[in-house]
C-alpha cells in the first residue's frame, strides 16, 4: 500500500473500513457545501467513492488518500488525491479537510505531496482541478500549489474555475 508522509501528515489510500468515518466527514455541513453541492451524502455514495478510488490506484497508480495527523493516527481529518475527470483519462486533483483544520496549511501540504507522487511516481502528464468560484480558500490552495488558471465556466450548473498543471510546468 502506498503511503505518503509529510512533516505533519500521513496519507494512505482510502479503504472500505474508512466508509463510516468518510460518511461523517462528507456530511459535515461545511465540507459538503462545496464537495457535494450541499446535499446529504449516503453511505452508498461514500462506498462508491472508495471503490472508484481503489480503481484509480489500480489504473493510474493514484487515487484518494486519507489525511491523518501524525499526532492522531487512525483519525481521518480529510482526503486528498486524484480521480478521473468526467470518466476521461485526465486526473483531477480533489481535496477536503474538516473545518477545524482550515487555514493551517494542511490541505496545501497534503496536495503538494500528492502532486509530487502523481508526477514523479505515476508519470502523470497533467493534472486539473476545479472549484466553485465562491470557494476562494480552495482557489488560494490551487495557486499555492503552482497550478495555473485555465478557465471559468458553468459546470454542473455552478460558476466554476478550472486550474491545471502540465508536467512541463511542474516545478517539483
Amino acid at each position: 500500500m502506498t503511503m505518503l508522509r509529510t512533516e505533519r501528515l500521513r496519507l494512505r489510500p482510502l479503504v472500505t473500513d474508512d466508509v463510516p468515518a468518510l460518511h461523517r466527514f462528507y456530511n459535515d455541513p461545511e465540507v459538503r457545501r462545496y464537495l457535494w453541492d450541499n446535499q446529504q451524502v449516503t453511505t452508498e455514495q461514500v462506498q462508491d467513492v472508495v471503490v472508484k478510488s481503489q480503481s484509480c490506484f489500480e489504473e493510474l497508480g493514484a487515487g484518494f488518500f486519507a489525511i491523518e495527523m501524525l499526532d492522531a493516527p487512525g483519525e481521518i481529518t480529510g482526503f486528498c488525491g486524484f480521480r478521473r475527470f468526467e470518466d476521461t483519462e485526465q486526473p483531477e486533483l480533489l481535496y477536503g479537510i474538516l473545518p477545524e483544520f482550515w487555514g493551517q496549511g494542511f490541505v496545501t501540504e497534503a496536495a503538494k505531496a500528492v502532486l509530487v507522487y502523481g508526477f514523479e511516481n505515476c508519470r502523470m502528464q497533467s493534472v486539473i482541478a476545479a472549484t466553485d468560484t465562491p470557494n476562494q480558500a480552495s482557489v488560494r490552495v490551487l495557486q499555492r500549489l503552482g497550478m495555473f488558471y485555465r478557465e471559468r465556466r458553468e459546470y454542473h450548473g455552478l460558476d466554476t474555475v478550472f486550474y491545471g498543471l502540465a508536467r512541463e510546468e511542474y516545478g517539483g
